[in-house]
């Protein structure tokens, strides 16, 4: 019952402000009887005539001020000069839009409901966002329109998130047939096709990555696969030049820089007389890896290291680990604006965001 009381007096308060408003009474009279208008004006005058003395208008150009000056001034004493009277139905407006408004708040209202959060209701039925039927309606719609080049750069980033890598490539190659290809939609189409291929970028998606980077030579993600390409083939030359053209890009704080300094330490050290000319084996990789992860485990380490071992993980094919990395940088630092870069690169590779820690 308190609720309705409170409910009335708001509505009988705004709707007698409403009937004050539209009542036309003179606003704005200053304590000497003139009203605000006319003394605005005033000081208009004023302004011309210290302008005209001190040299900064002509006379002819002050009189022509004061001429547009005295026509506005006309014309605002015009407007102003019969008072606006309430119009004759303005209660019958006021009357109707309290009438909807408690209605409404009658058949939909809860009051009887304790406060809580939006966030916290359960009771309010709201729908709740499904991925599979997200993707099923973009499907219907995309066989209805095969050329809907919007659904298509939709639909992709959701079937890597579901790791569909083929259903993702099709859709990226799509994205590139209707539209003119850029670094970013070639790079997503290698990215898939790799990840298709468990991680292996010969063949298709490293031409699509060097196609990426001669389009923008300044693009990072094209670059840093094609620089990782050349240290797993054992090109250590080719590799240790595009390691370091990456690194030249960055500003020093980006998470890929530790993955690329190491990849630029190792591809040197290949390199050197005394190391092996062979490319390193799975077992050397592997080792180089695990140690990484061993120590992120027991120790802790940032969260770029974190994003170098699930990228390393993801380099290897190996998904399954690199989804467990994920999910341990994800304990490790559960406030997602620490993560931004970490939770992109797994959305782009279909990683699965777990529940949050």
């Amino acid at each position: 019952m308190i609720v309705w009381i409170f409910v009335a007096v708001i509505t009988a308060t705004a709707c007698a402000a409403l009937y004050y408003a539209a009542g036309g009474r003179p606003v704005n009279a200053t304590a000497d009887g003139t009203d605000a208008t006319t003394n605005h004006f005033r000081r208009q005058l004023d302004e011309i005539e210290t302008d005209l003395g001190a040299g900064r208008l002509g006379q002819a150009e002050s009189v022509a001020a004061k001429a547009e000056l005295a026509r506005e001034l006309v014309r605002a004493q015009g407007d102003s000069a019969e008072p606006k009277k309430p119009a004759g139905n303005v209660l019958l407006p006021l009357v109707a839009i309290a009438a909807l408004a408690v209605g409404t708040y009658w058949m939909l209202g809860k009051p009887e409901l304790p406060a809580s959060p939006l966030a916290t209701r359960t009771d309010l039925g709201a729908p709740t966002l499904n991925l599979d039927v997200a993707i099923e309606a973009i499907e219907k719609r995309l066989a209805e329109n095969p050329d809907d080049l919007r659904g298509w750069q939709v639909i992709a980033p959701a079937y890597m998130q579901l790791s569909r890598f083929a259903d993702a490539a099709k859709a990226y190659r799509r994205v590139n047939e209707l539209a003119p290809p850029t670094a970013d939609s070639e790079t997503d189409l290698g990215e898939a096709l790799m990840m298709q291929k468990d991680g292996n970028a010969e063949g298709e998606p490293l031409a699509l990555f060097k196609s990426a980077a001669s389009r923008d030579p300044r693009h990072i993600r094209s670059r840093f696969y094609i620089a990782s390409e050349e240290t797993r083939a054992g090109n250590f030359e080719a590799a240790i030049a595009d390691w370091n053209a990456l690194l030249a890009l960055a500003k020093g704080d980006e998470p890929w820089v530790v993955t690329a300094r190491d990849g630029l330490t190792f591809a040197e050290q290949s390199l050197h007389p005394t190391a092996p000319t062979q490319p390193p084996d799975a077992a050397q990789i592997d080792a180089m890896v695990d140690g990484l992860e061993a120590r992120l485990t027991s120790e802790g380490g940032t969260i770029e290291e974190w994003t170098q071992l699930v990228r390393s993980r993801m380099v290897q094919g190996r998904m399954d680990e690199a989804q467990k990395a994920y999910d341990a940088a994800r304990k490790a630092y559960p406030d997602a604006l620490m993560r931004i870069d970490l939770d992109v690169l797994a959305a782009d590779s279909g990683l699965v965001a777990g529940p949050s820690q």
